[in-house]
């Protein structure tokens, strides 16, 4: 998941929750794969969302406009919203394999109530291609301008050329987000369109609309929008919340180095070391660093892991640190899949949300056994993480892999 694909959700994973929007869930409800943007995600009442799911042993922060929700690690702060209900009765799972289970549930999930759900279930997808082709219409129709994000981008990183004629309205979409995802879609399925529009949202007094302007910039890879990036930095914004413009601003450090200025790498490191209340700027800089495989970050990730004392950082750290490295590849520290595994099963469901966006990236049969345990997790959240990984893993297709015992 780009919740990843993690933290700064939608990550993960999202994953990593890359190229993912969030949506702000509740505090009970973890982070959202599409963990690089700052999207939000309208509901029936006002809510936030937030991109990097963090624990109660961290500050909390919300990111994306009030309006807007959606995959990454941020805590959710729910305002002024009534329960909606969820679906009675237990979880039917279909299929022979962990895939095929996994797709069966994010078939489910792409209409369930609540946004953050739909918004994730759709980027999960892109681990089936096939399936996401008949179900991804609904995204660009959804009322959720969060849900139409993430299900707009992830057809853009699939490749579904065939829905290229349905994504060109969205080009004039009412909200900013939902333009700036078709705009990077439609450019990624080899169509004629015109990004001039991303100028000017890059200079929003918005994180949300900055931010995926940020992350649309980077991904379209453009060099000439280096400048337009640096043009803005530390202006505007000033009314907003401290800790969304510093996300915000980690956004644009990442654009720049994907659009090859390598120097702002270094705002994205000294993050790794920010004070353990502001543990979601750490959370997200480790993902950011896994992405764009910064080689010189190994030492720096694995202190946060084994580091001691007053200086020992949550679980939440030690596994978006943990996931960096595993992005890194070999060298690697030697049981580093234990800093997951052993989260499974946390009664924090923000945790257990974590460690199944990263299990789609840990090798080995008892990270897909451990991803089949959270496939019938009591949270949607983590049921949904869970199955995103996955089908972005190949052990997942061919073997019908039994779920692990409780």
């Amino acid at each position: 998941m780009r919740i990843q694909e993690s933290l700064l959700l939608l990550s993960a994973g999202l994953t990593g929750l890359l190229l993912s929007a969030c949506i702000e869930p509740n505090e009970s409800k973890p982070w959202s794969t599409r963990d690089q943007s700052l999207t939000t995600l309208e509901d029936d009442q006002p809510q936030r969302v937030v991109v990097i799911e963090a624990s109660s042993e961290m500050a909390e922060t919300g990111t994306r406009s009030p309006d807007f929700d959606v995959t990454e690690l941020v805590e959710v702060v729910e305002v002024a919203r009534p329960a909606r209900p969820k679906p009675a009765g237990p979880v039917v799972l279909t299929g022979t394999t962990p895939a095929a289970r996994a797709t069966s549930w994010l078939l489910q999930a792409v209409t369930f109530p609540e946004a953050v759900i739909r918004a994730n279930a759709f980027e999960a997808l892109e681990g089936n291609p096939e399936a996401l082709y008949e179900v991804a219409p609904l995204g660009f129709i959804d009322e959720n301008r969060g849900v139409r994000f993430i299900a707009t981008m992830s057809v853009g990183d699939a490749g579904l050329e065939g829905l290229a004629a349905l994504i060109e309205p969205l080009v004039m979409d009412p909200s900013d987000s939902v333009r700036a995802s078709a705009i990077y879609t439609l450019d990624a399925l080899g169509q004629s369109v015109d990004p001039s529009p991303l100028g000017g949202m890059v200079f929003s007094n918005s994180p949300e609309i900055r931010g995926n302007a940020y992350l649309v910039l980077g991904l379209m890879g453009n060099s000439s929008a280096i400048p337009v990036i640096k043009s803005n930095l530390g202006k505007g914004m000033r009314l907003e919340n401290a800790m969304r413009v510093r996300l915000t601003e980690l956004q644009a450090a990442e654009a720049l180095v994907r659009l090859g200025d390598e120097d702002s790498i270094e705002p994205i490191r000294a993050a790794l070391f920010t004070p353990v209340e502001q543990g979601e700027l750490t959370v997200l800089a480790c993902d950011m660093l896994g992405r764009l495989g910064d080689e010189q970050a190994r030492s720096m990730l694995f202190r946060l892991i084994v580091a001691s004392g007053n200086q020992a950082r949550p679980p939440e750290i030690q596994m978006a640190a943990a996931a960096a490295l595993f992005r890194l590849g070999p060298p690697l520290p030697e049981q580093l899949s234990t800093v997951v595994l052993s989260q499974i099963k946390a009664r924090d469901p923000r945790r257990r949300l974590q460690a199944a966006a990263i299990l789609g990236i840990v090798p080995g049969p008892e990270a897909l056994a451990a991803l089949e345990s959270l496939l019938v997790d009591i949270e949607p959240m983590v049921r949904t993480a869970a199955a995103g990984s996955i089908l972005s893993r190949r052990d997942s297709w061919g073997s019908a892999t039994a779920i692990a015992p409780d």
